[in-house]
């Protein structure tokens, strides 16, 4: 992927950071676009947040696929209407279920939903695998962190055992 933006989306996060980093890059977005009314500069971001550059740079494309953040030129982005009501003035605070339509309509949740379709039952480990088999990457905490933005909004659910299942349309919690 080309650090300074690209039309490239990906299915996991090609850099490894936790999932609280992610959150703090959308509050970022955000914060410096007024709310989704004027792009921001993914540099911006990295200044804002003290998240390195190619953490940032690495989770744009991620971001942009699960239909956070809409690139607007080489390297600025905009916040969607659906990130800027997941912020919350509060850290910590943030309403997942403002994410359950753009990511339902992403491809990670597209392939995760095909995959169960397909196989039935299915567990936590398999669903990383394959999908860092459909991505390229090798780190299975970036497909980890993938999942996990399909855990918040409600759309898959992970039990004790390490069972997966779609929540078959329920509400978000």
């Amino acid at each position: 992927m080309n650090n300074s933006g690209s039309d490239e989306t990906t299915i996991v996060p090609t850099s490894s950071m936790s999932f609280e980093k992610q959150v703090l890059i959308l509050r970022a977005y955000v914060v410096y676009s007024e709310k989704g009314l004027n792009p921001v500069h993914y540099r911006t971001v990295v200044s804002a947040t003290r998240v390195a550059r190619t953490q940032v740079s690495g989770v744009n494309a991620f971001f942009t696929g699960l239909g956070f953040i809409r690139r607007t030129g080489k390297g600025t982005y905009v916040p969607t209407a659906e990130c800027v009501r997941f912020y919350s003035d509060e850290p910590g605070k943030e309403d997942y279920n403002y994410l359950r339509e753009p990511v339902e309509r992403s491809e990670l949740y597209s392939r995760v939903r095909n995959f169960v379709q397909v196989h039935g039952s299915t567990t936590e480990k398999q669903i990383v695998n394959y999908l860092l088999d459909l991505s390229g990457e090798t780190t299975p905490s970036r497909a980890r962190r993938a999942l996990e933005w399909l855990v918040r909004t409600n759309l898959v659910r992970i039990g004790d055992e390490g069972s997966l299942e779609m929540t078959k349309g329920d509400s978000p919690s």
